[in-house]
């Protein structure tokens, strides 16, 4: 390999590790979502910086068994559930320090029990009270970076749900960086 282009990459490369580390520093210290006047916003633009914090302990329920395996997940809530009964509907765009999934969570309130022929989608008790079907959102959680050839989660997808989370199942915590644009929407039916 030609010495300027090895010169090159590696320059490159220590450009966008400083850039990393730079927007890592300043914005590390962002302040969490205020939920107080997410709460009251139907329209919610927000770009943040946040690390992992284990996850609440909550009772959760698989279609073909009673109770999930405790394990320390790691999370950030990008979206917490609205007390009116809106929903988030948007777009987010992230990257992350390690890979990790996406969750939205749906309110699980069933007015007919599913039968265990049927089977329960998977969904768990949160933290206030209430319980939720969880779509875990896998396609994003080993993107490599060409640059620096890491595994990591970057992407960008549509959501429509009540919990927006980041969550990681193996308890390494991360950080990440995103940008959402949504809105709180009326159910209809």
């Amino acid at each position: 390999m030609n010495i300027a282009i090895a010169a090159s990459i590696i320059i490159t490369t220590i450009m966008v590790l400083v850039v990393l580390l730079v927007a890592a520093a300043t914005t590390m210290s962002a302040q969490p979502i205020n939920s107080t006047s997410q709460q009251q916003a139907t329209e919610f633009r927000v770009q943040n910086t946040s690390m992992s914090k284990p996850a609440p302990n909550i009772n959760c329920t698989k279609s073909n068994s009673t109770s999930c395996p405790l394990i320390p997940h790691q999370i950030v809530v990008a979206l917490p559930a609205r007390s009116d009964g809106k929903i988030w509907t948007g777009t987010v765009t992230f990257t992350a320090s390690k890979p990790i999934e996406i969750e939205i969570l749906h309110r699980y309130n069933p007015s007919i029990l599913p039968d265990t022929a049927h089977g329960q989608p998977y969904n768990a008790k949160w933290i206030d009270g209430n319980r939720y079907a969880l779509s875990t959102m896998t396609m994003f959680s080993n993107t490599p970076v060409s640059v620096t050839n890491t595994p990591i989660s970057t992407g960008s997808l549509v959501f429509t749900g009540s919990i927006l989370l980041f969550h990681k199942t193996d308890g390494v915590p991360f950080t990440v960086t995103y940008t959402i644009d949504a809105a709180a929407k009326s159910v209809t039916g």
